[in-house]
C-alpha cells in the first residue's frame, strides 16, 4: 500500500512540474505601431489565465476572412504588430483597427493578403487591455 500511495505521489507532482516547465512554449509580444516598436504586451502560458489570454490573440488571427483588397491600401500607419510564438514558431501580424473592424495581414506571407477578424474592434481592445 506504501509504495501505491508513493507512486501515486511521484506521479501527480511529475505531472504538476511538467505543466510548470515549459511556460515559454507558448508566448505573445504586443507591439505599439508597426516602426516604433513600443511593447505594450509579453505574455507567457505561466497560468490557465494567460494561457487563455494568448489563446484568445490567435483567435483573433485565425476567426477571420481574406479581403479582397489590395495590399496599398492598408494602414500606413497601423495600430499593432503581434507576435504569437508557439513551440518555437512565430506567427506575426500586422493589425489595424479600421473603425468597427480588425484588420491584419501575415508579415511572412510572399504575396500580402489583408484579412478581417470577425472580432470587433472593441473586443480586440478590451483583450488588450485586460487585466
Amino acid at each position: 500500500m506504501k509504495k501505491r500511495m508513493l507512486l501515486l505521489l511521484v506521479t501527480a507532482c511529475a505531472v504538476l512540474l511538467a505543466g510548470c516547465s515549459s511556460p515559454n512554449s507558448l508566448q505573445i509580444d504586443l507591439f505599439h505601431g508597426y516602426g516604433e516598436q513600443l511593447k505594450l504586451l509579453h505574455l507567457n502560458a505561466s497560468n490557465s489565465e494567460r494561457e487563455a489570454r494568448i489563446r484568445s490573440f490567435a483567435q483573433v488571427l485565425e476567426e477571420s476572412e481574406p479581403l479582397e483588397k489590395d495590399i496599398s491600401l492598408f494602414a500606413y500607419y497601423p495600430d499593432y504588430r503581434l507576435e504569437i510564438e508557439e513551440n518555437g514558431e512565430t506567427t506575426a501580424a500586422v493589425v489595424d483597427i479600421n473603425g468597427d473592424y480588425v484588420e491584419f495581414y501575415y508579415e511572412d506571407a510572399e504575396q500580402p493578403v489583408i484579412y478581417r477578424s470577425t472580432w470587433s474592434a472593441l473586443e480586440f481592445n478590451a483583450l488588450v487591455n485586460q487585466l
